[in-house]
């Protein structure tokens, strides 16, 4: 039953935090209009619209552990490592004292933006549904779902949010046009959180005695919650996730954040830039709360019968654990998870090809992950822009490909690491440990801005007509 039970969590939480944001390669590329969310005082060749829902779809999935070590192929099957058709061994190979999943999820409803008349200043608005996940699966806990060994657990947690934010940036020049500095200011409103964190999780499991020592904590809002309490033998109340449902849709919580960037010419064909994005919080109301705690403290101890045999001892079912004493719904004002950017790109070859360095720091709910990415693009015509990088990180490193199209009547970008990498029969990549998949569609609007067609003008005249 321990097993079932386990199975069935480690498998919805790996799901949600997998179903996994904006792909790093955009940054380089003066075509993609995806890159002014990167920083905002970066902007692309032209005005745009985006199409509804496919103007910017970003996922991005990374671990600690490659997916392989998590995720098992059994009899044409995705199952996880505790299915009991993975042996312990292959269940604990890899696996280190702490396993972090994390995902994050970015669709754009509404994206436009163009260039004030002086063809420099540029401005834009977005609307976008995000969403974020992290899990830590610590290896003790396989070692006692597939051994029976004892074992104190630390650190099983969950936590998972998502919102929406609607935004407007404007980026403008400084310096005779060297210096670029842009900022988006968003309006958010939650969608919903939780977070649910075992600090104790003291388990063995013997032939004459078993027990389970936990205490737990959930925290979370959701719209329109209601609960259904229970009372137990000694008249306290209580409830179970199961006893959560949603009672018509609002909001849980209102926010607001900040985007900062900066980008500067140091040499003609030299530019350095930095941005810090998702600078702010959301007060998740009270209204919305649902919080409690967990302490059960489960033993039994097999007794003797005739003929001195000891009787079978039960199982134990992993509900009694999820047994949370209500705790006072309070609002909580909690800060976003931002991301700081610093950038470093040179051009040669006639603006053909840029050689872009990016470091990245995302902090997140359970851990801060940095990545430094090199990159090469090349672009033929202006409107063209094929880019090949390779990331290494917290997670490991991986090879990406990215492609953008901007010519008169369309602006395409697409851009992913899953090329290389090698796939399960379900698409998932099992060696690598961070992929990202992002796809942009719009419609290119207006003259191109005179701070491309500046940098262009000598290589391109087609944009000289157009200027």
């Amino acid at each position: 039953m321990i097993a079932k039970r386990l199975h069935t969590l480690v498998a919805a939480l790996l799901v949600c935090a997998t179903a996994a944001a904006q792909h790093h390669a955009a940054y380089f590329m003066e075509g993609s209009t995806l890159r002014s969310r990167l920083n905002p005082a970066l902007a692309p060749q032209r005005g745009y619209f985006d199409i509804p829902a496919l103007g910017g779809v970003a996922a991005a999935v990374n671990t600690d552990v490659a997916l392989d070590r998590l995720l098992f192929t059994r009899g044409g099957r995705l199952v996880t490592l505790l299915d009991r058709e993975v042996s312990a061994a292959d269940a604990l190979a890899g696996l280190s004292a702490d396993n972090r999943v994390g995902g994050d999820v970015r669709l754009s409803l509404l994206s436009f933006g163009s260039y004030a008349r002086n063809g420099k200043s540029f401005w834009s608005v977005d609307i976008n549904v995000r969403a974020s996940g992290e899990v830590n699966l610590p290896r003790s806990l396989v070692e006692f779902a597939k051994r029976g060994d004892d074992g104190a657990i630390r650190n099983l947690s969950a936590a998972a949010e998502s919102w929406v934010d609607a935004g407007f940036a404007y980026s403008f020049p400084l310096l005779d046009e060297r210096l670029y500095l842009g900022f988006r200011a968003k309006a958010v409103v939650g969608g919903a959180r939780a977070r649910l964190d075992f600090d104790r999780l003291d388990v063995a499991l013997h032939e004459e005695r078993w027990s389970v020592d936990a205490q737990g904590t959930l925290d979370a809002h959701i719209p329109g919650a209601a609960v259904e309490y229970r009372t137990d033998e000694a008249g306290d109340r209580y409830f179970e996730p199961s006893d959560i449902s949603v009672d018509g849709f609002r909001p849980a919580g209102y926010g607001m954040a900040l985007d900062l960037g900066v980008a500067c010419d140091i040499l003609p064909d030299l530019k350095a830039s930095l941005a810090v994005t998702d600078l702010g919080f959301i007060v998740w109301n009270a209204r919305s709360a649902v919080q409690g705690t967990a302490a059960a403290r489960l033993e039994y101890t097999g007794v003797e019968i005739a003929g001195g045999q000891g009787a079978s001892s039960p199982d134990f079912d992993l509900d009694d654990l999820m047994r949370f004493a209500p705790a006072e719904a309070r609002s909580e004002a909690r800060m976003m998870h931002a991301d700081l950017r610093a950038g470093l790109e040179y051009r040669l070859w006639r603006r053909r090809v840029s050689l872009g360095l990016l470091y990245e720091s995302r902090f997140r709910a359970m851990t801060t992950l940095h990545a430094l990415t090199a990159s090469v693009n090349y672009t033929p015509v202006g409107w063209f822009t094929l880019g090949c990088g390779y990331t290494q990180g917290s997670t490991g490193g991986s090879l990406g490909l990215a492609l953008n199209l901007c010519p008169g009547w369309i602006n395409l970008f697409v851009a992913t690491d899953l090329l290389t990498a090698r796939l399960s029969p379900q698409f998932f990549p099992v060696r690598q440990r961070t992929a990202r998949v992002t796809l942009g569609l719009g419609i290119p609007m207006g003259r191109s801005g005179r701070r491309h067609v500046a940098a262009w003008l000598p290589y391109d005249r087609r944009l000289a007509a157009d200027r």
